[in-house]
């Protein structure tokens, strides 16, 4: 289950968004590519109304048979959405790489990525720096 109570006390400058109703829904899954490579697979993104998750509170969900990875919608365009994907995103890695987190994998992987959530809204030049010096 994810938490986001992390969001609460984030302190961060909002950048100016439109009102959802005049993003809609076509350009919250156009500020997402088609899929993300984790090791050697490419997991494509489903995304879900709210009420489609297996389990009520789910804001994402990781399939690795099917190599897809499942996004609530709505939240795709917040700070929730970027946690969430990349809470996903970290349970691809457990896959790709084998790592035996048994029953502890949910508790590492929401607090990795609450963690990592938290580092880049706080520090914003971080992603442009990843970016400029791993090449991408």
């Amino acid at each position: 289950m994810l938490c986001y109570s992390m969001t609460q006390f984030i302190k961060t400058k909002q950048p100016k968004t439109r009102l959802k109703k005049e993003i809609g829904k076509k350009n919250y899954r156009e500020s997402l590519p088609n899929s993300i490579k984790i090791g050697y697979s490419n997991y494509s993104f489903d995304f879900w109304p709210d009420t489609f998750a297996t389990t009520e509170e789910a804001q994402g969900e990781f399939f690795q048979v099917a190599h897809k990875i499942g996004l609530k919608e709505s939240t795709i365009p917040s700070i929730a959405g970027v946690n969430t994907l990349l809470h996903e995103v970290l349970h691809g890695i457990v896959y790709q790489w084998a790592l035996d987190l048994g029953d502890k994998e949910e508790h590492t992987v929401n607090t990795l990525a609450n963690g990592l959530t938290t580092v880049f809204v706080d520090n914003p030049w971080l992603v442009d720096y990843i970016k400029k010096h791993s090449n991408v």
